[in-house]
């Protein structure tokens, strides 16, 4: 009676979808064998944030089943071939979890001819579990600068133009990245700030006057990313500061900067 109440109850587990999975001896729990199947290559985050034409490129990608990538490609750049120099596991980001970041990471080398255009490109990486997508900012060389430290207060702020873009990252937990440019009275601004991966990157964006006087602010926007829109009423220096809005920072904390005029 017992063998045959054991022979009904593993047939539904079998009709049902299920598998035993086994995490630890003498511990077995059960999953639906659809979910085990389900095990698809992802990408969560990317540094730098974006990349520019005409420059040799080292891409580090972040996500699921990376490990196994076999190939990157551009569907819209098909004549750029990236070679993929490294692929390993990825130790959890402080206070995350690979289950949400991914568990495996990869770095690509290659350059965009000088030519291409500013604006979003696609890539994708091959892997056996499936091609994982990803979207990444292409700028140009003259539009851009790199962040560098320190850059941490008003007098040690990267000088911006109106049009220029940079990428940055938050090297640490409580670090700030302050950056100034000039704007007229009555011009309409928009600062953004792309994360490399909102999933690992939560950034935050403050403004101020040389006086130190608070302008404006912007966490999320209409995703993680900031989006913040500033008119002053006299011509005066800007001060951002970009910081990640939980205080943390490290490797995968990349961003892209972009201060412009809305006309």
């Amino acid at each position: 009676m017992k063998r045959a109440l054991l022979v009904l109850i593993l047939m539904v587990f079998i009709l049902g979808g299920f598998v035993p999975e086994c995490s630890q001896m003498g511990c077995c729990s059960m999953v639906r064998a659809e979910d085990a199947k389900n095990q698809t290559a992802r990408i969560t985050a990317t540094e730098p944030a974006a990349i520019i034409s005409g420059i040799k490129t080292t891409l580090k990608v972040r996500g699921f089943m990376l490990k196994e990538a076999r190939d990157m490609r551009f569907p819209m750049a098909v004549e750029v071939k990236a070679e993929i120099t490294e692929k390993k596991d990825s130790g959890p980001p402080k206070g995350m979890e690979n289950k949400i970041v991914g568990d495996s990471q990869l770095i690509a080398e290659f350059t965009l001819p000088a030519h291409h255009p500013v604006g979003i490109l696609e890539y994708v990486i091959a892997t056996p579990a499936g091609d994982a997508t990803g979207k990444i900012m292409v700028l140009a060389a003259e539009t851009f600068i790199d962040e560098t430290e320190p850059n941490n207060a008003f007098r040690e702020a990267h000088k911006m133009q109106l049009g220029q873009s940079s990428r940055g990252s938050i090297q640490g937990d409580k670090d700030v990245d302050v950056y100034a440019f000039l704007a007229k009275a009555g011009q309409q601004l928009k600062v953004t700030v792309t994360s490399g991966g909102s999933l690992l990157m939560d950034a935050a964006v403050h403004c101020y006057d040389p006086r130190g006087q608070f302008l404006a602010a912007a966490d999320d926007g209409e995703s993680r990313d900031p989006v913040l829109m500033l008119k002053l009423q006299t011509d005066s220096e800007v001060f951002l500061c970009v910081s990640s809005a939980h205080d943390v920072g490290g490797e995968w904390h990349s961003y892209l900067l972009t201060v412009e005029e809305v006309k």
